[in-house]
């Protein structure tokens, strides 16, 4: 931290306990396995810790489930809508979903979990560009079945991502699970592979993932 090795003798020692309960478990769990490689030294600090909150989490992942979940569940009945046919840009964001896993899997195996943080969250840029590209809100008045596809393609794609950070942020991906209307029983990587998400299912009212830190620290 600032450059020194934390230590005892040093007197700069943290209570994990009390950042937990200031931020937040996966906030914490997210922050350290994005800003240490495993098994190696990285630098600590509130002020690094709450920029990552609020622009990967609250901003980036938070941002794109609220919005989407929202929108569905004002404009489309609260319920999975049902897609028509895809575009080539429908396909290659849901190729992009579909084919990380392996590579997630293999940054697993080599402990590289800050690596496969940065591959998930390429992801989730691709989907931020995505709805800014298709405008569902621009759809609802010109055309609400494509509408429809664009907003089934995003939630199949908030399917894999909360599939896909369980292991860096579980807690959210429980929450965010529930709130695509997957019970319990469904949560497991073969059903991640072999089932899509079923077009009517009722979607509870949507909350946010992250709050964002508004002051920020100076250290």
């Amino acid at each position: 931290m600032k450059d020194k090795k934390i230590s005892k003798s040093v007197g700069n020692t943290i209570d994990p306990v009390e950042l937990v309960e200031t931020y937040g478990v996966d906030q914490v769990r997210y922050f350290l396995l994005r800003e240490v490689p495993f098994g190696q030294d990285g630098d600590f600090s509130r002020t690094a810790l709450e920029q990552r909150i609020n622009s990967d989490l609250a901003n980036d992942f938070g941002n794109l489930a609220q919005r989407v979940l929202s929108f569905v569940y004002k404009n489309a009945d609260a319920k999975v809508p049902t897609p028509s046919s895809f575009t080539e840009q429908d396909e290659m964001l849901l190729k992009a979903a579909q084919e990380l896993l392996p590579r997630l899997c293999e940054n697993f195996e080599k402990q590289a979990l800050h690596r496969m943080i940065e591959a998930i969250w390429e992801l989730v840029g691709a989907a931020n560009r995505y709805v800014d590209a298709e405008q569902p809100w621009a759809l609802k008045k010109s055309d609400t079945v494509r509408m429809a596809t664009v907003l089934y393609v995003l939630l199949e794609v908030l399917r894999h991502l909360a599939f896909y950070v369980a292991p860096i942020i579980p807690q959210t991906s429980e929450r965010l699970l529930a709130l695509l209307g997957i019970s319990e029983a469904s949560i497991s990587f073969k059903d991640l592979i072999e089932k899509k998400l079923q077009s009517g299912v009722q979607l509870p009212q949507p909350e946010g993932l992250f709050p964002r830190i508004e002051k920020e620290r100076k250290e």
